[in-house]
């Protein structure tokens, strides 16, 4: 099993019960179960590049991405489940007053 820290978030891949498998999670949270024969590190550098991706957006989103995918300490969770910057309003299509009244 790899386990690395990487920009806050702390990513583990280990082998899958099948030949080839690997199950990765970011902050305890499962994301991904991959084929990629034996080499771990390619699950590990798609994950690490989905979290560049995601961190070209400085607002937290959490109409896009889970809790997950964000540092500990950099979002909230509001009242629905949906992770938010601190003190932010929540940008998630069922919290927002236009999405619920229409």
């Amino acid at each position: 099993m790899i386990t690395e820290t990487y920009k806050g978030r702390t990513i583990k891949v280990r082998k899958g019960r099948k030949w080839g498998t690997f199950h990765v999670s970011v902050n305890g949270v499962q994301v991904a179960c991959s084929r990629t024969g034996t080499d771990q590190d390619k699950p590990l550098a798609d994950v690490k590049n989905m979290i560049d991706f995601i961190d070209r957006d400085p607002v937290v989103d959490g109409s896009r991405w889970a809790a997950c995918w964000y540092p500990p300490g950099a979002y909230q969770i509001c009242p629905e489940g949906h992770p938010v910057a601190p003190g932010g309003t929540c940008r998630h299509p069922y919290c927002t007053p236009a999405t619920r009244e229409g």
